[in-house]
């Protein structure tokens, strides 16, 4: 008797607690962070899109997309002083860090809708936010010359965008290099514990509930976190962020599913829709895991003479914050 009333009591706190993940799971969530920015606005789907456009006559664009709980404004500062044209891309389904409070209320926008062509791939996978980088490729830069910037989970889009585009990227009329900055790489994975692991989709089930209990963290918290060291004042505002970027946190989920489906499944012909990439690889990365991540790299040097890898020291997995001026030494 007594054991059927513990089993009872048991099953009711895991589906309360299932419950409460489903909660933060599905919940619609509002925006916390805001930033300015001088340019367009543009959306298509659930993506946003930022453009800026070039100064003193420039002839070259940058197009960058952001990693995994990033939204645009990580790539602000790296490039607040060149005079190339630039476009920054949100994750699909991320909150669009420079609509103002008015506007999320219901006030009217500014907002560019485009009218692309229907995304045939699941928001919250590469091969989604592959997509439209390409089309902001083919239809957004007008410059002659192409710089794409990826970090991270945005790196695997920049390669994503070659498969899907190569014609695009390998280009001879108008060249286009690729920097992949602390990126998720094929046939690498992520640090810690092995995707498919039990703890691994222990950790995976609980990300909403995790996600949602920190986001509004303190300072103090965040910086006692593994991917703050080092750190200094312009990544502590970009990563104070990083839990609520998202509208939903089921995106997140897809996010981490993909990363880790893509890696496994993407061969190393990736590198060769780019005739020059460089992969920058932080010295202690403490969300990617470093040594097969380097060994991705060698493999697609093997392939294509036109891709180098940059080793900096006293850095982490956050490079264009951490050493802004090693991504803008990159040419």
């Amino acid at each position: 008797m007594m054991m059927s009333i513990l089993l009872a009591l048991l099953c009711s706190l895991l589906l309360l607690l299932h419950a409460y993940r489903e909660y933060w799971r599905l919940r619609d969530l509002p925006q916390i962070h805001f930033g300015e920015f001088s340019g367009e606005l543009m959306k298509v789907g659930s993506t946003y899109i930022a453009r800026r456009p070039a100064n003193n006559g420039s002839k070259r664009s940058i197009i960058c997309f952001p990693g995994f709980l990033e939204d645009m404004r990580y790539y602000q500062d790296v490039y607040k002083d060149e005079d190339a044209e630039l476009i920054l891309l949100n994750n699909a389904n991320y909150h669009c860090p420079f609509l103002e409070e008015s506007v999320k209320e219901g006030a009217a926008s500014d907002v560019i809708e485009l009218d692309w062509p229907v995304n045939p791939y699941v928001i919250g996978t590469i091969e989604h936010d592959g997509f439209y980088l390409g089309l902001a490729l083919e239809r957004l830069a007008s410059g002659h010359e192409v710089r794409m910037h990826g970090h991270s989970r945005g790196g695997a889009v920049v390669l994503e965008t070659g498969r899907q585009y190569p014609d695009l990227t390998s280009l001879k009329q108008r060249p286009v290099s690729a920097i992949l900055e602390t990126p998720v790489l094929p046939q690498a994975r992520t640090a810690g514990k092995a995707p498919g692991t039990i703890t691994h989709r222990i950790n995976c089930y609980f990300l909403p509930i995790f996600f949602g209990l920190n986001r509004n963290i303190s300072t103090e918290r965040l910086l006692d976190m593994s991917i703050m060291k080092p750190a200094n004042e312009m990544k502590v505002r970009i990563c104070l962020s990083i839990f609520s970027v998202s509208r939903r946190y089921d995106t997140c989920i897809k996010n981490v599913q993909s990363i880790v489906h893509w890696q496994r499944t993407t061969g190393f012909e990736v590198y060769d829709n780019f005739s020059s990439l460089t992969v920058v690889m932080g010295e202690c990365d403490t969300t990617l895991d470093g040594a097969s991540m380097l060994a991705s790299a060698e493999q697609g040097q093997a392939r294509n003479s036109g891709l180098s890898i940059l080793k900096t020291t006293d850095t982490n997995h956050f490079i264009s914050l951490e050493q802004p001026d090693t991504i803008r030494a990159v040419r």
